[in-house]
């Protein structure tokens, strides 16, 4: 896997970063007022992306992720890695991520590093109380 030869590291959050990013738009901006915790993705000291995740309500180690790679880091096997320093950093015991139907690329990484799709009946009942968009999949990850 090619990121066994990158050294992935999480910095404090540079907002014009992410503002410079395409696509910055597919995660909730990190500026809202609910508690959250985003960090600048340094792969080999560059600067290569976004990740970050909203605690769960009542659940500390439980997070809604997301992450956003600069179009010269995808592909090449980094979130797993990236998703690993935010477990060990926050101490992390569920991640949740949310993606596009449409974003076939999100999902395979996101399974090929041991997440699973929710249930239809699940994603049906999210999609009901507002909580999830049609254009939307829920994935869960246990550590």
């Amino acid at each position: 896997m090619f990121s066994d030869y990158f050294e992935i590291s999480l910095g404090d959050f540079n907002q014009e970063f992410f503002e410079s990013l395409p696509d910055n738009r597919r995660i909730e901006a990190p500026t809202m007022k609910t508690e959250k915790f985003y960090h600048t993705v340094f792969v080999d000291g560059d600067q290569a992306g976004i990740v970050g995740f909203i605690p769960a309500e009542n659940m500390s180690d439980t997070g809604f992720v997301q992450i956003l790679l600069a179009p010269a880091f995808r592909g090449k096997g980094l979130i797993g890695k990236i998703y690993d320093r935010m477990i060990e950093l926050h101490s992390l015991k569920t991640l949740y991520a949310t993606i596009e139907k449409s974003n076939s690329a999100s999902v395979r990484a996101h399974d090929k590093i041991g997440f699973k799709m929710l249930p239809e009946e699940k994603l049906q009942d999210l999609r009901a109380k507002g909580l999830l968009q049609p254009d939307e999949i829920r994935m869960e990850r246990d550590v």
